[in-house]
């Protein structure tokens, strides 16, 4: 049995029933994508509870962290035992975590929430007078273009014909759907509370357990992996930590820093009902690229319906922000922890979000890239070994690989010459 583990055309074999496996895979993948992605959707919707607490608990974790450095070494230095203290710190450094969460989290709404009651009372009272604008302005647009607007009452009658046809025959089955709407509504809103409450009991034991579920990960790598692959994995790991922690943290603080700013512009500028505006701008931040004009379009519509001049104003404001945090506040937060283009970032979250919703528009930048670094580490390090070069400068213009080794060649020579 040994001597055929030995035999060269026995790992040849498995590697070609390894290949031949994948390749059957991926096709069966490719033509039945749909049904995979919605295997993959249900199995990501019947772990959301877990995921959610795995979030909170990688978000409260640097809270956690900074807490335990201090109280672990001031409770050693009251002569406490050793295994005592770090049980007391760790409870007690994430007892002030999730407080210091909901505190935040309490603290934000209770702010926030008397003002956007405010404003939303303000849109209510205000809708027959905006209703009125906007009647008198199509009105007047209309009396302007008399084709189109023959065309505006065939759509009207048409929608007052389908309007009367659903309310008259089919009203019960028309009470009966939007019953079972409505109960299908409230089952989903106690499944998400549900959902909540799970996650946070959730993200209290991985808060609790993260050193022992660390080190199982370890323990398990190195009894599967020969020691430099172990090294490197354990460095991977490290990699994709800070490439995660560095955009999440750093683009809940950007957009943190955008709210602040967008509400005193608000302000300032007199836009009406400032705090929605920037609730609604500083969250749809969040999402790299299109975050800004996702959370611009509702905003720009609602001031449009008060001052049509504002709203022209609120634009060029929008825009002028948004200057300034892509080119200031976000890369000073965020540094080069993507470590992508500008293209890139449209692809992932074009893709992603296509994918997965919202959810992938939030992180899609961080997962391409840590792929794309995991690509770039691949490719140099097979540049390396066939000794060739690695900056991408040295193929601009490649015709053949041999040029590859004559420009090494020349340069060698001249770095000599210069010596």
């Amino acid at each position: 049995m040994k001597r055929i583990r030995n035999n060269q055309y026995f790992h040849l074999g498995l590697m070609l029933l390894a290949v031949i496996s994948v390749s059957i895979l991926l096709l069966a993948v490719v033509l039945n994508f749909s049904s995979f992605m919605a295997v993959i959707k249900t199995i990501l919707g019947a772990f959301s509870p877990v995921i959610s607490g795995a979030v909170f608990a990688y978000l409260l974790n640097p809270l956690m962290n900074f807490c335990d450095r201090r109280l672990y070494p001031w409770l050693l230095r009251r002569k406490m035992d050793e295994r005592k203290a770090y049980r007391l710190s760790r409870v007690l450094s994430m007892i002030f975590a999730l407080l210091f969460a909901v505190v935040l989290v309490y603290e934000f709404f209770s702010m926030l929430l008397p003002q956007l009651y405010e404003s939303i009372v303000g849109i209510i009272n205000n809708m027959s007078t905006y209703y009125s604008d906007a009647e008198k302005w199509v009105l007047g647009f209309l009396a302007d273009n008399p084709a189109l607007s023959s065309q505006v009452d065939k759509l009207l009658e048409q929608f007052y014909q389908f309007l009367e046809g659903w309310i008259n025959p089919d009203l019960l089955s028309n009470i009966n759907s939007i019953f079972a709407s409505l109960t299908s509504s409230v089952l989903s809103v106690v499944r998400s509370i549900l959902n909540l409450l799970i996650g946070v009991v959730a993200a209290v034991y991985i808060l609790w357990l993260r050193d022992r579920f660390l080190a199982q990960t370890k323990k398990i790598a190195v009894a599967l992996m020969p020691q430099q692959r172990a090294d490197r994995f354990f460095e991977l790991g490290r990699k994709i930590h800070r490439v995660f922690s560095g955009f999440i943290i750093g683009k809940l603080v950007d957009s943190l820093i955008i709210g602040v700013l967008c509400y005193i512009g608000a302000l300032l500028l007199r836009f009406p009902y400032p705090a929605l505006i920037a609730t609604v701008v500083g969250v749809t931040n969040v999402i790299p690229f299109f975050g800004p004009f996702i959370g611009a379009i509702p905003c720009a519509l609602l001031i449009l319906l008060v001052d049509p001049l504002k709203c022209l104003y609120f634009v060029i404001f929008i825009f002028g922000l948004q200057q300034l945090d892509g080119n200031v506040i976000g890369p000073r937060i965020l540094g080069d922890t993507i470590g992508i283009s500008g293209f890139w970032v449209l692809v992932s979250i074009t893709v992603a979000g296509s994918l997965f919703g919202f959810t992938g528009m939030l992180l899609g930048v961080p997962v391409f890239a840590v792929l794309y670094m995991l690509l770039s580490e691949t490719v140099a390090e097979q540049l390396r070994r066939k000794k060739q070069p690695v900056e991408t400068t040295a193929y601009v213009g490649l015709q053949q690989v041999a040029d590859l080794t004559n420009s090494k060649k020349e340069a060698s020579s001249s770095e000599a010459d210069a010596k």
